[in-house]
């Protein structure tokens, strides 16, 4: 019976670390990949709260709450 789930296609986690970097990729006008924000981006949004947090703010003060997170760290 567990080889029989295994083999269903996973549910996407609504705030997996794949759907936190799609977000955070179309985000390159205020996030530009190749920045130091982008970079600390990642590896805040390893963290599992602060990634819920990214993924549930207003998609217009993101940029705004990254840059406030790097400054305070």
């Amino acid at each position: 019976m567990s080889q029989a789930t295994s083999s269903l296609t996973p549910v996407m986690d609504p705030y997996g670390i794949p759907q936190a970097v799609k977000v955070l990729d179309s985000m390159s006008e205020e996030v530009s990949e190749a920045s130091s924000l982008y970079f600390f981006a990642l590896k805040l949004l390893l963290n599992k709260d602060k990634r819920i947090m990214f993924l549930s703010i207003n998609p217009k003060i993101r940029a705004l709450w990254l840059k406030s997170e790097m400054e305070d760290s």
